[in-house]
């Protein structure tokens, strides 16, 4: 047997942090001042953290079910063009007009638990790890777990800072750096927003210290010893993917105040140790020849398969799984069929998040044997002045018909395993049915105000819904996934084209020196390689390969939209489209190309004869200030009193 002790992980030198700022609503007391080494109370923190380590998919409210879903609560695909949301007296229209400020946001993620707003919420975690590591990284600290449980207890601290530094800089950009524990005394005069680059920098130390933690950290998902649903080193490696990736994009690219800049070059060696990191410890795409454990589910695609399953706790036959949220245990459930459902669905209350005619034309056509694809539009004009689709010459040559019964045949696999559409057939167990959405059908449009059950797009979610879940036949669908291997496969793909200029020059494979002790017990140092040489067309039709997808032959720009069009489909519905969408824009752009308009298709039925009619839904959430959210006003007041600084961000007041 060999144990191994990483000593050497990446080259990059990450620049001295400036600020060391606390930028929170209140001081958070010294919850151990007076127990110092009462391990149980560390815990109890670390366990408070958790609760903050869950996703948002469906932005949770303080009421409603403690699941993936929430009854009061809005599919962030909404608030994008994934979809448009059907209930017109909820916060999400308030969104569509423009009429959201820095008093009501309903981005800001209300917690469940606390009843805080996201920026409160995410910075008492923050307090929670530094204070929990202020104890267990006291070297006078007697405890009764082992040495093994304890470390996992460090590196988790470590773990969740930096998801939590991540969800704060995607949403608000820089933010204080809190390095410490804050005591009763701290002064908060001398609270700065750090910058986007510095922030990132402390989020990769975070990382690396929480990888820091030798063989007491895993590789897979698991609760682990102390009874915690761990963040894995897949898990973490992830989080300083994703965060090197958005530190490079063009709206964070320039924020870097004096440290190191994330180049793409830089986040395209973060990215490549990351998804050679996983891959050569045991991870890899759900595809064909995976053991699926659920026999009644043959028929299905992979991508149908992965998402109506949940996590089995220590890998198993999951293989991409990399972070399934959890509630200690309890897995977070998705409830599309209730509240994103048809209304034939027993107990069906709302058709919620439902799909733009923008999310169904980014699927691409093929042609009749499958050898080839093509995107259904032109990507780098997909629409018209006046909003008619500008589709591409092969498309119409692989027989697409736009708006005719012929517009969902031969599609990508993952349109039919992604959204119901008019005509599809729907399979139960002993029964099928076919999924009406034109003017009366069995789940037919309705633009009506007082209509929450009936789609307003002409389409419905599929992606995590079983068709098997009702009141009577119990929920049975599938689970939500924070991050999955798929992730790391596109975000290098997209770091290595920006960083390369092309998309076949290859990154290297990952070196890493280890120490390994042999049977002997005499301990050596080894340069360990993982991965192969990798381009990002490689990466991108590995994601492909997986659904039977042509690989993208494209070259130069072509290639790139391509790219960002693979993300878009590859990871919808997944809490990726809000961000990409603006992280790709400059600071001075805005999201007229995508928020600013979305569009729905009305089917009507007379004498056995459709007609099919695109129409419009218009926006006022596309201006520059909504690239970022606001920062609570409450927040800015205080901050603005205590520091002289306005706390802001630009457009918002």
């Amino acid at each position: 047997m060999k144990r191994m002790k990483y000593i050497l992980l990446l080259t990059l030198s990450a620049a001295a942090l400036l600020f060391a700022g606390a930028g929170c609503q209140k001081e958070m007391d010294s919850e151990l001042d007076d127990r110092a080494g009462d391990m149980r109370s560390i815990y109890e923190l670390l366990a408070r953290a958790y609760e903050h380590l869950k996703s948002s998919f469906y932005v949770p409210v303080e009421t409603g079910p403690a699941a993936g879903f929430t009854a009061g609560g809005y599919m962030m695909a909404a608030y994008c063009d994934e979809a448009q949301e059907v209930t017109q007296s909820s916060a999400v229209y308030d969104w569509y007009r423009g009429g959201v400020s820095a008093t009501g946001m309903p981005l800001w993620w209300n917690n469940e638990n606390s009843g805080s707003e996201r920026w409160s919420g995410l910075f008492n975690c923050i307090f929670s790890c530094n204070e929990a590591l202020k104890y267990l990284e006291d070297p006078s600290l007697k405890t009764d777990y082992e040495k093994a449980q304890q470390d996992l207890m460090i590196a988790q601290a470590y773990a969740l800072r930096a998801y939590c530094y991540l969800q704060l800089v995607k949403r608000w950009g820089g933010v204080p750096v809190l390095r410490e524990s804050l005591g009763k005394d701290h002064d908060y005069s001398k609270d700065k927003r750090a910058s986007f680059a510095q922030c990132v920098d402390f989020i990769i130390e975070s990382c690396d210290k929480a990888l820091s933690a030798d063989e007491a950290l895993q590789w897979r998902q698991r609760l682990s010893s102390i009874g915690l649903p761990e963040l894995s080193r897949a898990a973490i490696w992830t989080i300083k993917s994703q965060a090197a990736l958005y530190a490079a994009s063009p709206l964070w690219a320039d924020d870097y105040a004096g440290t190191e800049k994330y180049t793409w070059a830089r986040a395209a060696e973060i990215t490549k140790q990351a998804l050679d990191l996983c891959t050569g410890h045991g991870l890899a795409l759900f595809d064909a020849a995976t053991a699926f454990p659920d026999e009644s589910a043959t028929g299905l695609t992979p991508y149908d398969k992965f998402f109506l399953t949940s996590y089995p706790g220590s890998g198993g036959w999951d293989t991409e799984t990399i972070y399934q949220p959890t509630n200690y245990g309890n897995q977070k459930q998705s409830l599309v069929w209730q509240y994103a459902g048809m209304p034939i669905d027993d107990g069906q209350v709302s058709a919620g998040a439902c799909p733009t005619q923008e999310m169904v034309d980014a699927y691409e056509v093929l042609n009749a044997d499958g050898s080839e694809s093509t995107p259904l539009l032109d990507l780098a004009n997909p629409y018209n002045a006046d909003g008619t689709p500008n589709i591409s010459q092969k498309a119409r040559d692989f027989g697409y018909v736009d708006c005719s019964d012929k517009m969902y045949l031969n599609r990508d696999p993952r349109f039919y395993a992604t959204i119901y559409y008019d005509g599809v057939m729907v399979k139960l167990e002993n029964s099928q049915y076919g999924v009406e959405t034109f003017v009366g059908g069995n789940c037919g449009l309705s633009l009506s105000p007082s209509s929450r059950r009936n789609t307003c797009t002409g389409y419905y979610l599929r992606k995590f819904n079983n068709a098997q879940s009702s009141t009577s036949g119990g929920n049975k669908d599938g689970y939500i996934r924070m991050f999955r291997l798929a992730e790391l496969y596109l975000n290098f793909a997209e770091a290595a084209y920006r960083a390369y200029g092309n998309a076949d020059q290859q990154a290297p494979a990952t070196e890493v020196l280890e120490i390994e002790e042999g049977d002997d017990g005499e301990k050596v140092e080894k340069l360990n390689t993982y991965g192969t040489p990798m381009s990002a067309r490689e990466a991108v039709n590995a994601v492909r390969a997986r659904v039977g997808m042509p690989g993208v032959a494209d070259n130069g720009d072509a290639f790139w939209l391509r790219l960002c069009n693979e993300r878009r489909v590859e990871l919808a519905f997944e809490e990726h489209r809000f961000f990409d969408v603006r992280r790709w824009t400059t600071p001075d752009g805005d999201l007229s190309k995508t928020d600013k308009r979305v569009t729905g298709m009305r089917i009507e039925e007379s004498n056995g004869q459709k007609t099919y009619t695109r129409f419009p839904f218009d926006r006022q959430s596309y201006t520059s200030k909504f690239l970022k959210y606001p920062v609570s006003l409450d927040e800015v007041r205080k901050m603005l009193s205590l520091t002289g600084d306005n706390w802001q961000n630009d457009g918002w007041n």
